[in-house]
This record gives structure tokens, C-alpha cells and sequence, in this order.
């Protein structure tokens, strides 16, 4: 098996949009994608917030509408906080145009279609050079 599967699913937008405080529309975000914008918080933070909302899973997209390229890493914040769900994060300008476009169509989902790597190996199963120590 690739470990690849295709996750259908509806996407809404987080209330708050920043998604770093409690989520004020569960009832829109559980069992769907949340749409989330970046800033004000870590990415785990924001994610944790969907997660404890009923998230199926989160896309933070870029805070800069006019970043048309350049993509962040969403790294751990090292609070040691539990994330079961799948993230991921797509430049400005995209997140501004998915907004807009359920924003302008009064929509408040859109369908979507994410393929998602569900292929898991723990790290100590990992092959590494000998030379490489384990922590």
C-alpha cells in the first residue's frame, strides 16, 4: 500500500479567523477541513483549537495576500500538545482567493479534495546512517 488516500470533505472557514482562541462556529467545524489564516499564534495552537473543535483537519494559509510563493514550515511549538490531525499550509494568495470566493458565492463550505500521506513509521523504525545517533 502507498499510504496515500484521498480525503473528501467540506472546507469552512474558522470563526475566529486566526483560530487561536476557542472555536466560536463547532458546529460548522467538526467532521470538515477549517480554513485558518496565519498569525497571532503557533501553528500547533491554531490547529489544537480546530482539533478540540472536531476538525477532520486544518489549512492555514498565509496572512500576506500578496504572498504569491513563498511557503512557511509549520513547525512544533515544543508545548508537548497532542495533534491527531492532518495540517497544512498554502501560500497568501491562495487562502485569499478560497475566502473570497465562498465569501462572494455566500457559501459556507466548499467541497474539496486533499490527498493525504497517511504513512506513519516511528522514528526509531527509521533507517538511518550509522553514523546518525538516535535521541
Amino acid at each position: 500500500s502507498s499510504g496515500i488516500n484521498a480525503e473528501y470533505g467540506l472546507l469552512v472557514v474558522a470563526d475566529p479567523l486566526h483560530a487561536c482562541t476557542e472555536i466560536l462556529n463547532p458546529a460548522k467545524v467538526s467532521g470538515n477541513f477549517v480554513l485558518v489564516e496565519r498569525g497571532e499564534c503557533s501553528f500547533v495552537e491554531k490547529v489544537s483549537m480546530c482539533q478540540s473543535a472536531g476538525a477532520t483537519g486544518v489549512i492555514v494559509y498565509d496572512n500576506a495576500a500578496d504572498n504569491r510563493s513563498n511557503l512557511v514550515a509549520m513547525v512544533d511549538d515544543d508545548r508537548g500538545t497532542q495533534i491527531d490531525i492532518p495540517s497544512l499550509f498554502i501560500i497568501g494568495l491562495d487562502g485569499f482567493h478560497i475566502r473570497r470566493a465562498l465569501e462572494r458565492n455566500s457559501l459556507e463550505s466548499a467541497i474539496i479534495n486533499v490527498p493525504i500521506n497517511m504513512t506513519y513509521v516511528p522514528e526509531h523504525q527509521i533507517r538511518k546512517p550509522p553514523w546518525t545517533k538516535l535521541l
